[in-house]
């Protein structure tokens, strides 16, 4: 090891042989510029030098002293052309020619020698020594530059520097070209895959990044993928990066997802410039776009007539989708008719033209028989529901084919027929057809057997499908055929018909004999009724056989003074005043100065009754007593300025008062009902008076959205659950079908005459139609039905006084009626001969007994006590106050209208009763609702909740009985019935639906003009389907169907004349027909009008009751009712068999009617009287049917 001494030493000497060397330079140097001075005087050129530092020689071509730091450039070694960003290996080669070595420990370095202001844009300015350099050698830097970003010319510039002191030594400059490298690139392809194409920064052979933006370019759209274009491409790729690489390819992959997400939406690719460059979007972009999945397909044909088929896609997708087929047109111009999902298995191809991977892209649409009935024939367009909210296109093939069209069709095979049978009897039979069609034929679809040919009187005249029947099938229809009452033979055949009419052919023609039956034995066959009248012609007495004899006397101005009735008084000479006056059975009444009736008086009490009137002379008041004058019952009422009703109160003396409220609108119509308990009912009433919407002052709805048609029925509502009730109308305005939707719904057939033919059940099924039959005077006949139970059908026959003789539904009972001679039932016996019900009558016809119940009737007629099971209270219009039991009591009060309006039960709370237009809607019992649903004779037959739901149904047999249970409360045709003793309630006369009669004399006197009431027990004209009794007075059906006519047909007098003269000639009851269409035209004509003050409604009252009482008469007093003629015409058909001829002349007559402006048919059938007219004669006459010649001669004769 050296010591420090030795150290200084030898630093010492070194110094001083460097002294010694520079004393030595400077002396050579000395000698050398003596030499050149010396040379210049003597005015010798000489070249300049260069020193040893590089720099040239000074003046006198002499060099300078060799610094400390000197240095000598060499060269450079570098591209002269570079790409922006780009990193390239570069040398500069310096030597060392100052005094000084070169030490990386003394700070010896490269530095970049460019303008002093700017920093080195080859991303470095200092490179470090790579080792010692001594004098007078050379040394390389070898090192990487980054060229610049922003393209252009650049000088390469480098000198040697020495930390903490300026740059030295000489240099040099290079000039460098840096040229830009651009994003490039293109979009080759979007498929529902993919995003494909190519992307570069030019001259690079690097791989670039791409992002993808959809609806716009970076900065305005959504950057939905990035990528590297690292994939594989080709030359021709390079040539156009002008590069050399080969992965400049991109792919962005596509899923179900982002085609649902984007599709439509535009594509932008942008590629990232590596040297920081602008990220330019590549070639194509906002050109193209997401593939948007767009429905695709085709229809295919239809195969077998039996589906439709083809495939259909969203594209794209691998899901299936939903087809909708609309026939007629495309959506918005066609109808809806099938709805179906393409999801069967499907072939490659179709994957394929679908460009997706799925294999489910198939439908299959049945050609239904319901769609081949609603739209056979139309062409059918089939769109591709789209699943991702695009437009729901039509498929290829739309509208080229048509849905199949509807045959039908039907052929006859066998027919089993009678060939004779009695009058007004039946017998069973049956006819065969084949479907021949293309469709099946359904239950409740209409479908049924027709009898055609001589069909007058026959019945039934159709036979309801028993099954379904498919195309190819057979079906049995299986009857029981009723002869009509005329003897003759009948030319019937059968066919096919539906709602369409009659199709297929008919069966063989069938001649049956009909032949008159043996005589009835056990009805009366007469029935005498006898009117006397006073010295002033005021009627004194009625003597009727069911009850007895009634006297009457009149006070000095004419009123009733009183009646007695239930006289044994035979005479038709005498009054009888005194006798009847003297049986206690006295009926007597008073009147005030008015003439008004002030009180009226029984022997018993019971229904004595003070009233009382307001000053115009509107009632006010009545009082009527009970319990043989022990308590009493107080109706009071109060009118408005324009004298309507707005309360009226029903109580017992002591003990309650329930009043009903009346609110009206400025029409005069009825808008609201309010209840004893509070509760209101509005009702929204339209400018006809009609309610529109049925309501309480809560909020509950009881019907809404009321519909009418122009003669006033009830086309539509909907109940307050949400149950939509409608009605449709056949062509004679009588209903056709009554719908209430997932309740009830019936399809009603008529014969000629309006009868109620079929009532075909389509929400229960063929199990519960029924099947009506009727003799030649509109009388029930049969009515079958499998509800009914035993054979299913109940038979009956009447007499000639309308009392029924037998009422039989084999299985169940056998019921023969006899009646004693005062036209009475007393026995009703089976077929055996056993009586089963036995029956009599108290003096005025009531029933007393009946198999040991007893009966107590007032003098007034009015039921008052069913021993042991239930006694009454009346007002003074025979309305039940009380309904008491042994253990129970039901106090109720009625309106005006007639409807049971309130009632409050002994351990059943109140109840409230809601009507529509005369129905019952509703009820309310302790303020729990109850829908109730009722058939066209206002029967409930379904009760609902107030969700909708059934909770009852009740069926009825055909005289009202219903099946299978016991009703108490509102029952058949709208009417209380009392489940105490088995009797309808019918407000004047109770009903005993198990026999058909009512248990009193009918209190209105026998119609005198049409006899229509001749029979003082029967119960709705003995035709139930088509008749009720609204108060147990009068059946009330005609006059409706007259009205809706008249209505309808009011601005075509000649179509009105033309249907009144048909009707007069088709039905028995063709006079109140009549007059209900006078009616109904007089009404039309002040609707159409459209004036609705009072002065015109009290006008078009005026002439509706005028037009009414004109038209409902015959034209003559006396003239033969239409059932009387036909009764004779008739009789006279019987005694020639079956051909009507002249009693006169013999010639063959028909039943032809009259026309106006044509001359009368020469063997038209007419009636004359026997004695005529004006010798006395009237409907008690006998008649002659003539011809039109040998009537006219008689008239000739008679004058």
């Amino acid at each position: 090891m050296i010591s420090c001494m030795e150290a200084v030493n030898s630093d010492r000497r070194d110094t001083q042989r460097i002294a010694n060397r520079k004393s030595l330079f400077f002396s050579l140097i000395s000698l050398v510029l003596g030499f050149l001075l010396l040379s210049g005087f003597l005015g010798r050129a000489e070249a300049a030098r260069q020193c040893p530092d590089g720099s040239p020689a000074g003046r006198g071509n002499v060099c300078p002293d060799v610094p400390d730091n000197a240095a000598e450039w060499i060269g450079y070694s570098t591209p002269g052309q570079m790409v922006v960003g780009q990193t390239y290996a570069v040398s500069a080669t310096y030597k060392n020619v100052g005094n000084q070595v070169w030490g990386s420990n003394l700070g010896y370095k490269l530095g970049y020698a460019g303008t002093p202001s700017v920093a080195s844009p080859w991303g470095l300015d200092r490179v470090q020594l790579p080792s010692a350099v001594s004098i007078d050698s050379k040394v390389t830097f070898n090192f990487s530059v980054t060229a610049p970003t922003t393209p252009g010319q650049y000088q390469f510039v480098w000198r040697m520097l020495q930390d903490g002191k300026a740059s030295f030594g000489g240099f040099g400059s290079q000039t460098v070209q840096v040229i830009p490298s651009l994003i490039k690139g293109n979009i080759d392809g979007v498929t529902y895959s993919s995003i494909s194409g190519w992307a570069c920064s030019t001259y690079l052979n690097r791989s670039v990044d791409v992002h993808m933006y959809l609806g716009g370019s970076a900065g305005s759209g959504t950057l939905a993928g990035a990528t590297a274009a690292t994939l594989p491409s080709d030359a021709g790729i390079a040539s156009a990066c002008s590069a050399s690489g080969s992965n400049y390819r991109f792919s962005f992959p596509l899923d179900e997802n982002f085609i649902i997400q984007n599709g439509g939406k535009a594509i932008y690719i942008h590629g990232l410039s590596p040297v920081g460059a602008s990220n330019d979007t590549i070639s194509g972009s906002g050109a193209v776009a997401v593939p948007a999945s767009v429905i695709k397909g085709r229809i295919e044909g239809i195969q077998d007539n039996k589906a439709i088929v083809g495939w259909a896609c969203s594209a794209g997708l691998s899901r299936s989708i939903d087809v909708h087929m609309y026939a007629g047109g495309p959506a918005g111009s066609g109808t809806i008719a099938a709805i179906a999902s393409a999801n069967l298995a499907s072939e490659p191809g179709v994957a394929s033209a679908c460009s997706s991977s799925g294999s489910n892209y198939r439908f299959s649409i049945p050609v239904t028989e319901d769609l081949i009935r609603s739209q056979g024939g139309k062409p059918f367009y089939i769109h591709g529901i789209s699943p991702v909210g695009r437009d729901n296109s039509l498929i290829d093939g739309s509208g080229a084919l048509s849905i199949p069209a509807m045959q039908r069709n039907a052929a006859f095979v066998s027919q089993n027929m009678p060939a004779q049978l009695p009058t007004g009897r039946s017998v069973t039979g049956s006819v065969r057809f084949t479907n021949t069609g293309n469709v099946t034929w359904r239950q409740g679809q209409g479908y049924r057997a027709v009898l055609v040919g001589d069909t007058r009187g026959w019945s039934p005249g159709e036979v309801g499908l028993p099954s379904d029947v498919p195309p190819g099938g057979s079906v049995d229809f299986n009857f029981s055929l009723r002869a009509p009452l005329g003897a003759g033979g009948y030319n019937l055949r059968w066919r096919m018909r539906d709602g369409a009419g009659d199709f297929g052919n008919e069966s063989s023609n069938q001649v049956v004999q009909v032949v008159a039956p043996p005589p009835v034995e056990h009805g009366v066959g007469l029935a005498a009724r006898s009117y006397v009248y006073d010295a002033n012609q005021q009627l004194c007495k009625v003597i009727e056989p069911e009850s007895g004899s009634t006297v009457m006397a009149y006070d000095a101005a004419g009123n009733l003074a009183w009646s007695a009735s239930g006289l044994d008084l035979p005479s038709t000479t005498s009054c009888d005043l005194e006798a009847a006056a003297a049986s206690g059975r006295q009926v007597v009444r008073t009147y005030d100065t008015r003439n008004r009736l002030k009180t009226l008086r029984f022997p018993d009490k019971n229904g004595n009754q003070d009233w009382s009137y307001t000053p115009d002379g509107l009632p006010a008041q009545v009082t009527t007593w009970n319990d043989a004058g022990s308590s009493s019952v107080v109706n009071a009422y109060n009118y408005n300025k324009r004298r309507m009703l707005t309360s009226e109160s029903s109580g017992q003396t002591g003990w309650y008062t329930w009043s009903i409220g009346y609110g009206y609108d400025a029409n005069g119509a009825l808008a609201s009902q309010a209840y004893p308990t509070g509760l209101s009912i509005n009702y929204a009433p339209n400018a006809l008076g009609q309610p529109t919407d049925v309501r309480d002052q809560f909020g509950n709805v009881y019907a809404s959205g009321i519909g009418y048609y122009p003669n006033g029925a009830a086309r539509q509502f909907t109940y307050g659950n949400g149950v939509s009730h409608s009605l449709v109308l056949n062509g004679r305005q009588m209903p056709q079908q009554v719908r209430d939707n997932n309740v009830a719904s019936f399809e009603y057939q008529y014969d000629a005459n309006g009868n109620v033919g079929a009532i075909i059940d389509q929400q229960r099924g063929t199990g519960y139609n029924r099947y009506m039959g009727y003799d030649g005077l509109d009388r029930l006949m049969e009515a079958g039905s499998e509800r009914f139970g035993g054979d299913n059908w109940n038979r009956y026959t009447y007499d000639v006084l309308d009392n029924i003789l037998t009422a039989k539904l084999p299985g169940v009972r056998e019921n023969n009626y006899w009646y004693d001679a005062k036209n009475r039932l007393t026995n009703v016996q089976n077929n055996a001969g056993a009586t089963t019900v036995g029956l009599s009558y108290d003096p005025q016809g009531n029933l007393k007994n009946k198999n040991g119940q007893a009966y107590t009737f007032d003098y007034g007629n009015r039921l008052r006590d069913v021993t042991g099971k239930e006694s009454y209270a009346y007002d003074a219009y025979g309305r039940r106050t009380i309904a008491g039991r042994p253990t129970t009591r039901t106090v109720q009060v009625y309106t005006q209208a007639g409807q049971l309006f309130y009632t409050e039960a002994s351990g059943k709370g109140n109840m409230e009763y809601v009507y529509l237009n005369g129905s019952l809607l509703a009820t309310r019992n302790s303020g729990t609702i109850k829908f109730q649903h009722t058939d066209a004779l206002g029967s409930p037959i379904a009760v609902t909740d107030t969700a909708g739901q059934v909770v009852e149904r009740t069926d009825y047999q055909p005289y009202g009985s219903p099946i299978g249970k016991t009703v108490d409360g509102i029952g058949y045709t709208g009417h209380a019935m009392d489940g105490a003793t088995g009797l309808t309630y019918m407000q004047q006369r109770y009903y005993d639906q198990d026999l058909g009669r009512f248990l009193s004399v009918d209190p209105v006197a026998a119609d005198s003009v049409f006899a229509a009431n001749f029979n003082r027990y029967w119960y709705a004209n003995n035709n139930p389907y088509k008749f009720t009794d609204p108060d147990g007075r009068q059946s009330a059906a005609d006059r409706y169907y007259g009205a809706a006519v008249g209505y309808m047909l009011r601005n075509d007098p000649e179509k009105l004349r033309i249907w009144m003269a048909g009707e007069a000639a088709a039905t028995t009851e063709g006079s109140q027909a009549e007059q209900g269409a006078a009616m109904g035209q007089a009404v039309g004509e002040f609707v159409d009008a459209g004036d609705f003050s009072n002065e015109a409604i009290a006008g078009a009252l005026l002439k509706a009751a005028a037009a009414g009482v004109t038209r409902g008469r015959s034209g003559r007093p006396g003239d033969f009712t239409r059932g009387q003629r036909n009764a004779f015409k008739r009789e006279n058909a019987q005694r020639n068999d079956g051909q009507m001829r002249c009693d006169d002349c013999g010639r063959e007559v028909r039943n032809v009617a009259s026309e106006k402006g044509v001359p009368t048919p020469p063997d038209q059938a007419q009636v004359h009287h026997d004695p005529p007219i004006k010798d006395g004669g009237g409907r008690h006459s006998d008649g002659k049917v003539v011809c039109p010649e040998c009537h006219q001669d008689r008239h000739r004769r008679e004058e």
